[in-house]
């Protein structure tokens, strides 16, 4: 029985392929119409590949742009980034070689380069602290200049740092005199600013006159420049008179300071 089916299958194929490749009217009939329904077909799936191919393109595109979109804003970053650190280098250099300058032209005092790595946020700017300790030879007491106008003193001493005492601070005493008189008096600091105090009634004090460290007490040395005198703010009751005293500094924005170990 198998035997038989298989044999009909055999012939029925033997059949279809000579029907199609023996040349009659008929196979000519249905080879055109094969062709045709096939060639269409391809069409079709050639259309549909070049469609997928067409987006999967576009995809790649796509993707390419934002990784070159992403490559340049890195570049872009980087680019200020460098750009932002070669402008600090120039400031630190320009800042560095304008106090080794300063260094060398004032041999008569030993001054030690230290940098601010803190301020007090609170208090008016009561206090900086330096990155120079007893280890680099610093003391309570030692006196703080930039470019060789008076900043405070040395308060608190570590191995490694030192808080500065702001000659600003409410709680800053620096014994001090009028550069044209002589006159000696007491340097305050204090929320409406400094003001020198102890002054003689009799002491006629210029507007503008230098006012500089008397080197009395402590260990301020005798000549730092502290800053000019200013009106008068006494009232007629005082018995001492009291001058409004002006700093060229800018206490919020230091950098680098003196430390003056030694005269």
């Amino acid at each position: 029985m198998k035997r038989k089916r298989v044999a009909v299958w055999f012939f029925a194929v033997i059949l279809l392929v000579g029907f199609f490749l023996i040349p009659s009217p008929v196979s000519k009939i249905l080879n055109n119409f094969v062709l045709k329904s096939t060639k269409k077909l391809a069409k079709s799936f050639v259309a549909a590949g070049r469609r997928t191919s067409e987006s999967f393109s576009v995809i790649f595109e796509i993707n390419d742009l934002r990784s070159e979109n992403q490559r340049l804003a890195d570049d872009i970053v980087r680019s200020k980034v460098d750009g932002s650190k070669f402008a600090e280098l120039q400031v630190e250099n320009s800042n560095l070689k304008e106090r080794l300058a300063y260094k060398e032209a004032h041999p008569e005092m030993k001054l030690l380069i230290s940098n601010v790595i803190g301020i007090d946020p609170t208090n008016y700017y009561d206090t900086i602290l330096l990155d120079r300790g007893s280890l680099d030879g610093v003391s309570v007491g030692m006196a703080v200049t930039s470019l060789g106008v008076l900043v405070g003193k040395i308060d608190q001493v570590n191995d490694s740092t030192s808080r500065v005492l702001l000659i600003t601070s409410k709680d800053s005493i620096v014994q001090v005199m009028l550069e044209g008189t002589r006159t000696t008096g007491v340097l305050k600091g204090g929320i409406s600013g400094m003001a020198l105090e102890n002054i003689p009634l009799d002491t006629l004090v210029g507007d503008g006159e230098n006012v500089i460290t008397s080197g009395l007490g402590g260990k301020l040395p005798k000549g730092i420049f502290v800053g000019t005198a200013s009106r008068e703010i006494s009232v007629k009751s005082d018995i001492f008179k009291t001058v409004e005293v002006r700093s060229p500094l800018n206490f919020q924005k230091f950098e680098t300071l003196f430390i003056v170990t030694g005269v």
